[in-house]
């Protein structure tokens, strides 16, 4: 046979690899030109990433080599992508970086000191028999392997929920309303954040007073503005603070610290991207035991990701591959653009118990222009295993990365999928497949809790829902299903604070939101110091001012929580009586009802509740 030709060359070898791929099934190839695949220097198309093709491509990308063609006609291995799945490292710790957190949950009666032969041990949950420690990335394994260990799971770092806006118009602490005699003296509050680092400097400016009580003062700082936002608005009001700390163990600490200090407030804005969605789970259940034991309120920040979050059925396109439009586009998955140098984090979830998921399905990364593989999540769920993957992504190419997230059900029944996409605001989440419904999960979705939206502050002529903040209901399926009213209550979305540096900085996000709520229902308990805390609730509900459809909604919860509502308070309940009417309905699941037994003209109370004097 004549091989002279350039063109029955390729064809030769093209031949010969396929027949070749029948003995080496794990060894695929692809045809590229300079610039991509050959006679397109386009995307990947849809149909070829969730359909079959895509199927090859989990095989193409395995250990074997991987063969292009290029214009010098010879044939080379392709090099792996730059870009790598990054190991979950403690920052700023005192161990080596080679070390990671992970929770090891032990079958019951085994001893925790099992652990300490390759492990150190930071926190223990005797409930539920997980541990907290530190481990080298060498031994996992090794710890995997011990008698009496059920599962090793890496843990995933804490949300801080707040966001980077540009410059708009927005709230200020400062401009609050102050009632006159009620400052939120006699409340203690507690915040749980990150960490208090320029605590020093913002007492230096005035922003904050000498005598806030550090716990445990974390790293970074957003607990300091939280604190300031917190301060501003109740300003006699005693505060805590204890930062989050690296694991969910740690938070559960962190809480009980500040009970055992008598806090009555403790507002958060801290989310575990590794608790359950579908249940309650290590923190919910503590979270809800603690508000129930010790009557507190308990204030925490929706999540700002209601443009990062996708919840349907698997939907199969034919191939085993999950199709995020179900059957109603050609865009099938969810896409990512990442800048160089930027990190995403990626997490699935499906409706499985906690722990004893059958049902195996696993996680992908693909570059939309190679179809290479990026990442990979692929654990295996055969009854006792956890339904949850993940993968952390880096961008180290000097070119923006467009990305493609697939998920594959490996083995089982169909199942809903959850996903939430985090990275900071330079990456660009394209909204096709998104799903705003449903995006609270964890111990803000605990029905007790005060879960806390964000009302859009860029146009204070228009009341709407920031974009980012995150909706309701919350489908929680064990111990069985049941489908809770969140959000609560919304707070501004965006303030503006003092910075270290003495020039004001805008603090945005439900993290801004919550701390505004947290200090108002200091203001209201100062004004009614004889009731408790579900009363303190309620009376929330019958004043928040309402927004969006007519009473409550899953977008504004029971309405604004602002200025307005202290305002009326003190007008209309000071020498008053306030009696709620018992609906049989848990004031977490209903907005309460409520008779106002006052005697004010007609005319005064629309003046301070702004209606009209002849709407009635």
């Amino acid at each position: 046979m004549y091989l002279g030709s350039y063109t029955t060359r390729v064809l030769y070898l093209l031949t010969l690899t396929a027949v070749f791929t029948g003995l080496f099934s794990s060894t695929s190839f692809m045809v590229y030109g300079e610039k991509g695949f050959t006679g397109s220097e386009h995307e990947i198309s849809d149909s070829q990433l969730s359909g079959s093709a895509l199927s090859d491509l989990e095989l193409l990308y395995s250990d074997s080599s991987i063969l292009m063609y290029s214009n010098s006609s010879v044939l080379k291995p392709v090099e792996k992508d730059s870009g790598t799945i990054f190991k979950e490292t403690i920052e700023n710790q005192e161990e080596t970086e080679e070390n990671l957190t992970a929770y090891i949950r032990l079958f019951p009666d085994t001893d925790k000191e099992v652990l300490t032969s390759c492990a150190t041990v930071k926190e223990w949950d005797e409930d539920s028999g997980t541990d907290a420690v530190s481990v080298k990335l060498e031994s996992l394994e090794t710890v995997s392997s011990l008698k009496g260990v059920c599962s090793v799971q890496p843990a995933i770092s804490p949300i801080i929920r707040k966001i980077d806006r540009g410059e708009k118009g927005l709230f200020s602490s400062r401009n609050f309303r102050k009632p006159d005699s009620f400052t939120g003296s006699g409340v203690k509050i507690g915040i749980i954040s990150d960490g208090v680092e320029d605590i020093s400097e913002a007492v230096a400016l005035g922003a904050l007073p000498e005598d806030v009580h550090i716990l445990s003062p974390g790293k970074g700082t957003e607990g300091t503005v939280i604190l300031e936002v917190v301060h501003e608005v109740s300003p006699g009001a005693e505060l805590y603070f204890h930062s989050a700390g690296d694991n969910k163990l740690e938070f559960n600490r962190a809480v009980d610290a500040l009970i055992a200090e008598g806090c009555q407030i403790i507002c958060d804005d801290v989310g575990w991207p590794d608790e359950p969605f579908f249940e309650d789970g290590i923190v919910a259940s503590h979270v809800r035991e603690v508000i129930e034991d010790q009557g507190i309120l308990y204030v925490s920040a929706a999540g700002n990701d209601a443009g990062r979050h996708y919840q349907g059925m698997f939907f199969d396109n034919g191939s085993g591959w999950h199709d995020f439009s179900s059957g109603t586009s050609t865009s099938r998955n969810i896409y990512i653009d990442i800048p160089q140098g930027e990190k995403t984090t990626v997490v699935l979830q499906w409706n499985d118990s906690w722990n004893s998921s059958e049902n195996d399905y696993d996680l992908y990364l693909y570059d939309l222009f190679s179809g290479k593989e990026l990442a990979a999540s692929k654990k295996v769920q055969s009854g006792t295993g956890t339904p949850l993957e993940y993968v952390k992504y880096t961008n180290t190419e000097e070119t923006l990365k467009k990305v493609s997230v697939s998920v594959k059900k490996h083995s089982g029944k169909d199942r809903i999928l959850e996903v939430y996409i985090y990275a900071n605001s330079s990456v660009k989440i394209h909204p096709d497949n998104l799903v705003e419904e449903d995006s609270v999960f964890g111990h803000p979705a605990v029905p007790e809790v005060i879960c806390v939206g964000a009302v859009d502050s860029g146009n204070p002529q228009i009341t709407g829902i920031a974009s980012y903040s995150s909706r309701g209901p919350v489908s929680i399926y064990y111990p069985e299903y049941e489908l809770r009213n969140k959000i609560d209550f919304s707070g501004p979305g965006s303030v503006r604070v003092s910075g270290t540096n003495g020039m004001d900085s805008l603090f945005a996000g439900t993290s801004a939101s919550a701390p505004s709520v947290a200090g108002i229902c200091a203001l209201v308990w100062s004004i009614h110091p004889e009731k408790n805390s579900s009363e303190i609730r309620e009376i929330l509900c019958s004043s928040a001012e309402d927004l969006g459809e007519p009473g409550y909604d899953t977008v504004f919860g029971y309405g604004s929580v602002n200025s307005n509502t202290v305002y009326l308070l003190e007008n209309l309940y000071t020498g008053s009586s306030l009696s709620s009417e018992k609906s049989g309905i848990s004031p977490a699941g209903a907005k309460g009802i409520f008779t106002l037994k006052i005697s004010v003209p007609l005319e005064q109370i629309c003046y301070v509740a702004k209606l009209p004097s002849g709407e009635k």
